[in-house]
């Protein structure tokens, strides 16, 4: 059930995407305003009950190591939850491109930490993580 609704809100926050005046925007916007415009909450219960941080995953939906480090992600669903918010920035949406070009993304699958204002607090090197390193990874920034 949980996967369930993590899948209805994921997949809604990908539909809603930017408006076409956001996607004009310059590239020095800020990096809370386009995670605001990427992934929309459409209840402020739901927004208050989320954590602080974002764990931003910038994938290509149809690559092998993408694919892989999706499930990853997707087997430690229910525990990522509880810790951060997981933003997926897909190649294949034209509104995500701004947030590759923002947080300088060159290769994939990268996984890095922004706090709620989207400044960047850690990143991993590309390529596919294991859980523990994402454990790591998030763990990292609550010591900090």
């Amino acid at each position: 059930m949980v996967k369930k609704n993590f899948m209805t809100m994921l997949t809604l926050g990908l539909m809603m995407g930017c408006s076409s005046e956001q996607q004009t925007a310059d590239s020095s916007q800020s990096g809370a305003n386009i995670l605001q415009a990427t992934t929309s909450q459409s209840s402020s219960a739901i927004a208050s009950e989320m954590p602080e941080l974002n764990l931003l995953f910038f994938l290509d939906p149809n690559g092998g190591p993408c694919i892989m480090q999706n499930n990853i992600l997707m087997d430690m669903e229910d525990e990522l939850n509880k810790k951060v918010r997981v933003r997926y920035i897909q190649t294949t949406v034209p509104d995500h491109r701004n947030l590759f070009s923002h947080y300088g993304i060159r290769a994939l699958p990268t996984i890095l930490l922004a706090d709620s204002a989207g400044k960047e607090i850690k990143r991993m090197p590309p390529g596919v993580k294991k859980a523990d390193a994402v454990r790591s990874l998030i763990q990292s920034a609550n010591t900090n």
